[in-house]
């Protein structure tokens, strides 16, 4: 399952561990590897690294600072198209949180300049809730306990709130383009069948259900181009997820 990381990749996540146990010692609870590459759905050049580390307390700002320092690009070059990294206090994420306040996310890369959060109240959390959701089911430990003895389980009526709050965001800011339909069917997958799944096996999936617009496979093929959907199509397309959102929610209990 996590056997197609290049030697580059897996040294990359050796040193981020290496970096933060030598810096934060017994503070550090954890580090976990999100998103593609922890699914076996990495494809070079395309793919973020996604990175979570838990310390056991609030870190302060010369603390924060520090962890920056040591990970943004500058320090140390992301073989991926960036390292998306955010680290949480325990009590932040276990038990689960709805809105998780994070101590510090970094956004670093080759291609653009460093973005650095140190409040939640700057960022959405659905994209937080989300991101713990699927790590829970599906990340990896590259140092500390298990994932589901160090994030809480995410309740399935919040990651369909969250999933709610990601489509209306991507209608808002991104709606013609095809991480947007991507991200779109992925959420469609989850709300029918209660499970996660990378965005182009969502898309595939997609693309089984009865009237399932043609913009997914524009979509998959866009994922190299970067060319721009028809937003009346990709309109259609999350017609069809709201509606199955709404349904689901309500008939969840709350």
């Amino acid at each position: 399952m996590h056997n197609n990381l290049s030697e580059e990749v897996e040294a990359y996540l050796e040193e981020i561990v290496k970096r933060l146990t030598d810096y934060l010692k017994d503070q550090l609870v954890g580090v976990y590897l999100f998103g593609s590459a922890s699914y076996g759905a990495y494809e070079p050049g395309l793919s973020d690294l996604d990175v979570q580390a838990i310390v056991k307390d609030p870190l302060a700002t010369v603390e924060k600072q520090a962890v920056i320092s040591r990970l943004s690009q500058g320090a140390l070059s992301c073989p991926a198209t960036k390292l998306e990294f955010v680290v949480y206090a325990q009590s932040a994420v276990y038990p689960a949180n709805r809105h998780p306040r994070f101590e510090l996310n970094l956004n670093t890369g080759r291609h653009q300049p460093d973005h650095v959060s140190l409040d939640p109240a700057n960022e959405s959390s659905h994209w937080f809730l989300l991101d713990i959701a699927m790590g829970h089911e599906l990340g990896r430990s590259l140092y500390g306990p298990d994932i589901t003895d160090a994030f809480g389980a995410i309740p399935r009526r919040w990651i369909l709130e969250a999933i709610a709050n990601s489509l209306d965001w991507h209608l808002a800011n991104e709606l013609n383009s095809a991480n947007n339909v991507l991200n779109a069917c992925r959420g469609w997958q989850f709300i029918v069948t209660g499970e996660f799944a990378s965005k182009l096996e969502g898309a595939k999936w997609a693309m089984q259900q009865h009237g399932c617009p043609d913009i997914v496979g524009r979509a998959i093929a866009a994922r190299n181009t970067g060319d721009e959907l028809p937003a009346a199509q990709v309109m259609t397309l999350y017609n069809m997820v709201i509606t199955a959102n709404h349904a689901k929610l309500a008939t969840d209990i709350k």
